[in-house]
């Protein structure tokens, strides 16, 4: 079974609103309107005729090696099963992918917050149409019964040491110089950093905070509408969802005057459960970007050679890796 094709939704503007929400749980946060600013509308990318692993571009020495997080095949990658969560609600499962590799201290966070029962009866309590739904503790959620290692800051981790196993996409866009993916995860990538960093696609996930940097601890968003980009290198992204972006859109929208924190917790905003996948349950498999299904279906959208386009005059046209994103599945085909 191969799940949503997640694409660029047509939103509303970014959220300005002030958040009256514990400061300590504050969202991206509400400096936010100084990135009001910032326009999402227009991209402008640079061709590459097709996804190319970044080892063949550039000297590998260069490269600095990150540990394999589990085998991976030219068109699949397999996502481990502790690298696996599920968020159960009210109008079914949300299950999210989780890399390491792009945020290791806030991937063992969040899988350790969920293995203590953080989240378990607490809420997406701030959801903005076309932008995120944000979720962690309520205003009464006694956080004291857990560790408070569990609670404490965590450093940012907003970019990584470029991985060997990435692959480019696009060789410029608006907010990078390239694009790509690793793993079958959108990525922003500087070879002459030799960084890579999570993008702000529909359907990733990242840890919120304060306006200061390493301010990160237990709540977290989704990306539900049109690219935020102008938040990549600035959030500690951890992964994606696999399936469920349909449940979060059912999901109680909040206050636009309160920055889209909800008047009130119902059930229907719960997380009823949430759990890390045992190595019995079904894996789930990502798409890469060498996939021949994936590079006819970019090709398609560079050059337009399909029937129902008549106007080809700016082709070839550029990916944008936010719309074409790779597939997920329940089995590699």
């Amino acid at each position: 079974m191969t799940f949503n094709h997640f694409t660029s939704s047509h939103s509303s503007s970014l959220n300005c609103g002030k958040s009256q929400h514990a400061k300590r749980f504050s969202v991206l946060r509400t400096s936010i309107k100084a990135l009001c600013l910032l326009s999402l509308a227009n991209f402008s990318f640079a061709s590459e005729p097709q996804a190319t692993p970044v080892n063949s571009q550039i000297n590998s020495d260069a490269v600095e090696k990150t540990p394999a997080i589990a085998s991976n095949t030219a068109s699949w990658y397999q996502v481990p099963q502790s690298n696996t969560v599920t968020f159960k609600t009210a109008y079914g499962d949300v299950v999210i992918a989780l890399h390491p590799t792009l945020a290791p201290k806030h991937v063992a966070r969040f899988k350790s917050l969920i293995d203590a029962g953080f989240y378990n009866e607490q809420a997406f309590y701030r959801v903005v149409d076309g932008f995120v739904a944000q979720a962690g503790s309520n205003d009464t959620h006694d956080a004291s019964q857990f560790p408070p290692t569990l609670l404490q800051p965590i450093n940012a981790e907003f970019t990584q040491p470029l991985n060997s196993n990435v692959s480019v996409v696009e060789n410029k866009d608006m907010f990078a110089p390239n694009t790509g993916f690793l793993d079958g995860f959108p990525v922003g990538i500087d070879k002459s950093r030799k960084e890579m960093w999570g993008l702000h696609c529909p359907g990733v996930v990242a840890f919120a905070r304060n306006s200061e940097k390493d301010t990160a601890s237990t709540e977290f968003y989704i990306v539900i509408g049109q690219a935020p980009r102008h938040l990549d290198r600035n959030m500690s992204v951890v992964g994606r969802v696999l399936q469920g972006m349909d449940v979060l859109q059912k999901l109680p929208r909040g206050n636009m005057d309160r920055g889209g924190v909800l008047d009130d917790i119902t059930q229907e905003s719960k997380i009823k459960q949430a759990f890390v996948h045992a190595n019995n349950v079904t894996p789930y498999f990502l798409q890469t970007p060498l996939h021949e299904e994936y590079k006819k279906r970019a090709n398609t959208g560079r050059n337009l050679d399909n029937p129902f386009f008549h106007d080809n005059t700016y082709g070839p046209r550029p990916i944008d890796v936010c719309y074409y994103q790779t597939k997920t599945s329940d089995k590699a085909w």
